[in-house]
């Protein structure tokens, strides 16, 4: 819609309309009627209340003698242009000082970002955390998972920092790549790609393997129920038990238990056809590609994103049951008598496998500035962040520390998935297995569609060039997860390899690199923070090589 100031009403009308959005263009294409409005762009709503008084105040500036000229010439060009339909002003013409800077604000309170941040940072390392204790001590576990909580928290403000900076002076959306490509060059957008993609292919590998347990003992239960050899075994189906069934362990406890697992070696050597068939690391996770490989194909992944509140629902039911068991098993710690079972080691040189898995546990930095960019008081993203963090770290430490403390056999049994050391015909452990199950069920595709979006558009420019590119695509990520669930399921160890690798590169060394080459630029680099960001990252490369330092 053109402006007509044949009229006093004129001078409180809007200078600029709202039409439909063309982002191409500054003005209307060559051959559009600015008579029609389905054809006229999208202009911001800018009014000025009087033209007349504005421009015969005496009070302003320059710029706005300026600007009154402008507004003074347009009406006169428009009382020549007696329909209206020609002298529409074109937007870089209308004075700046008529645009009213209206900053997009999003509508997410601060608890749903703090809730978020949790549910994105609770993940699979939340069923390691015992192991990853036991492997560290008890007193260094509890220290390093608060200390690996206040590093990642830090890095995490640096990133937010970071894009805020460029941000400003920048209308598009920016993510942490875009801060890596402008201060450290290419290099450091490569690495940040390459660090997301493994992040996501470790967490694929995990989801299998636990996917592949989660239904092998489901089964498992439905099968001793359905023969009644859960019977014998019913009085001590609560208790811990040792799958690793070490040597050690010389408890009540202990024989209880080892007499516990040999009636249920025997009970699954009475039918060896059930045994050779459905065996959790031969067939089960093969078996798991007729399941899972059809739920990877689709083109979006929207269906499985409506089933995030089970990610929710099944850490709260963990939270329960691991006080349920605690207080039915007792505490069982002993810093005193390094001969019994339960003697609790305060330090142990094997803690890069807790620094690894925390480095995973706490990994949020691919995704920070997602989930805090709706947020509808920018103003208490920090203050969010750091709440987010001191609650995901609460979690974690009371799961593993409340499992470490009441697990009365040897430490030493507790496994990598805590859930292992639990009978699969304890009834608690079914239902937490169950939802467990659907929740990676439906976060695994996700995982898939997201590995994709970044890995397709980076070689092809479209995150879905063919059905052929895509099947070939899923179908190598599929056989890795399969190759590592049969020839190596230990998701302690390949959380800590995952997670050290992308703590170093992508969660504290671009961060810190970034920083410095900011306040560099900025003229406020000192030796001091040279020091303390060069030591973290010495300390993140330190983490990551000691992960092969673990497997001598």
């Amino acid at each position: 819609m053109s402006l007509n100031v044949n009229s006093a009403d004129d001078d409180v009308s809007p200078l600029l309309s709202s039409y439909n959005p063309d982002d191409n263009s500054r003005g209307l294409s060559p051959g559009r009627s600015p008579s029609r409005p389905s054809d006229q762009r999208m202009r911001q709503p800018i009014h000025y209340s009087s033209i007349n008084s504005y421009g015969a105040s005496s009070s302003f500036s320059d710029h706005d003698t300026q600007t009154s000229a402008v507004i003074s010439r347009y009406k006169y060009y428009s009382k020549l242009d007696g329909t209206g339909s020609a002298l529409t002003m074109p937007d870089h013409v209308v004075p700046s000082v008529f645009i009213i800077s209206s900053e997009i604000r999003g509508s997410q309170p601060s608890w749903v970002t703090i809730f978020s941040l949790w549910n994105t940072m609770m993940g699979t390392s939340l069923l390691s955390m015992p192991w990853a204790i036991n492997q560290a001590g008890f007193i260094c576990g509890i220290l390093l998972l608060i200390g690996m909580a206040g590093l990642m928290l830090y890095t995490s403000y640096r990133i937010l920092d970071a894009v805020k900076r460029i941000t400003c002076n920048n209308d598009d959306v920016i993510e942490f790549s875009d801060v890596c490509r402008a201060y450290l060059g290419r290099w450091a957008e490569v690495v940040a790609f390459i660090s997301s993609l493994l992040t996501l292919l470790g967490g694929m590998i995990v989801y299998w393997i636990l996917i592949s347990n989660f239904l092998y003992n489901i089964v498992s239960f439905i099968y001793h129920h359905a023969k009644g050899d859960e019977g014998s075994s019913t009085k001590d189906s609560t208790a811990p038990i040792c799958p690793s069934n070490h040597s050690g362990s010389s408890s009540n406890h202990s024989s209880t238990n080892s007499s516990f697992i040999l009636s249920l070696l025997h009970e699954d050597k009475h039918d060896d056809t059930f045994s050779k068939i459905w065996d959790e690391q031969k067939t089960v996770p093969l078996m798991l590609i007729a399941l899972v490989f059809p739920l990877i194909n689709f083109k979006s992944p929207t269906f499985f994103t409506k089933f995030n509140a089970l990610g929710t629902i099944s850490v709260t039911y963990l939270v329960i049951f691991v006080m349920k068991n605690a207080i039915s098993w007792g505490i069982h710690l002993d810093f005193y008598n390094k001969s019994s079972p339960v003697y609790v080691y305060e330090f142990k040189t094997s803690f890069p496998y807790l620094s690894g898995i925390s480095a995973l546990a706490y990994f949020v930095q691919n995704c920070v500035c997602a989930v805090t960019r709706p947020q509808k008081h920018p103003e208490n993203t920090v203050r969010d962040l750091i709440i987010a963090y001191v609650l995901v770290a609460v979690t974690y430490l009371y799961v593993g520390v409340m499992v470490y403390i009441s697990f009365g056999l040897d430490k030493s049994c507790i496994e990598d998935n805590f859930l292992n050391n639990l009978a699969d015909t304890n009834v608690m452990a079914f239902v937490a297995r169950i939802g467990l199950l659907f929740q990676m069920m439906c976060v695994f595709p996700l995982l898939v569609f997201i590995f994709r979006l970044q890995f397709m558009n980076s070689l092809f420019g479209s995150i879905w060039p063919s059905l052929t590119h895509v099947l070939v695509l899923n179908g190598t990520l599929v056989a890795v997860c399969v190759v590592f669930a049969v020839f190596l399921p230990h998701i302690g160890k390949i959380i800590g390899f995952v997670g050290a690798f992308c703590g170093f590169s992508y969660a504290i060394a671009l961060p810190c690199l970034a920083y410095m080459k900011i306040s560099a630029t900025e003229g406020t680099l000192t030796k001091m923070k040279i020091i303390v960001h060069s030591t973290l990252i010495v300390l993140g490369f330190a983490n990551f090589v000691g992960q092969f330092l673990l497997l001598g």
